[in-house]
């Protein structure tokens, strides 16, 4: 979504980067990943599960931004390897039931308190146009093209992974999504259909419904990016063979 430029430069600057940092970035995001890079001297590292993706930031992207492909819960890392990892929406298209590994790598790879910043949608619009934004992305859920994890599942599973200090911080950005844009999102719903039907699978009559009711609703209100909860938590500083009475 180039339109939310804006939006990744407030998130990489709310959590902060020096120049001599070591970064990750989850997920294919490549203008998140080259925003990052204009911040530090070092390359930044972008883990991407599969070479089509991989390929696509070498061909978009700076030489400092370097593309690995990895399961997104076996990073090819060492442990202490990263002053900072982001993930710009990446969590949302991570099945749940994959999140807590995921989570768990990312502590692994941490440095100690290093710090793991995370943007996911909020669920709760606060006005028309976001509704179509939440509508699409229900749509999209049931298509099994994304997931709406629900906040306290995240907060869970940041615990589960052992971080500490974990802050939530709501975002609400008002950015207007383009009519192209809103075209594009219609082709994706279409190409969703598709691909379901392609596997012999019957798209529900209750998706179709919401396909419909989508676009009624984006053609009167528009459409506007939810607010999001930026998530941000520090790895805990671990002391090794010294025991405490």
């Amino acid at each position: 979504m180039p339109y939310a430029v804006y939006d990744r430069d407030a998130f990489v600057t709310r959590t902060g980067l020096g120049p001599d940092m070591q970064v990750l970035n989850i997920g294919p995001d490549y203008i998140t990943a080259s925003q990052v890079a204009k911040s530090v001297e070092t390359a930044v590292a972008v883990a991407v599960p599969d070479t089509g993706q991989a390929q696509g930031i070498r061909s978009t992207s700076t030489n400092n931004v370097a593309p690995v492909v990895t399961k997104y819960s076996h990073q090819p890392f060492k442990g202490n390897s990263f002053d900072i990892i982001f993930s710009y929406h990446a969590v949302n298209y991570i099945q749940p039931g994959e999140v807590p590994g995921l989570l768990r790598e990312v502590n692994r790879i941490l440095k100690e308190n290093g710090r793991f910043a995370s943007m996911v949608w909020s669920q709760k619009p606060t006005n028309k146009a976001q509704s179509s934004h939440l509508m699409l992305l229900e749509i999209l859920e049931k298509l099994g093209m994304l997931y709406l994890h629900k906040f306290d599942d995240i907060s869970r599973w940041l615990e589960g992974a052992g971080f500490e200090e974990i802050t939530m911080e709501l975002v609400n950005r008002n950015i207007t999504v383009p009519d192209n844009w809103v075209r594009t999102h219609l082709k994706w719903l279409e190409r969703g259909t598709d691909h379901y039907s392609g596997k012999k699978v019957t798209v529900s009559r209750d998706i179709e419904k919401a396909i419909e009711d989508y676009k009624i609703h984006v053609k009167e209100h528009g459409e506007e990016l939810l607010p999001s909860i930026q998530f941000t938590a520090r790895r805990s500083a671990v002391l090794l063979g010294i025991d405490i009475l």
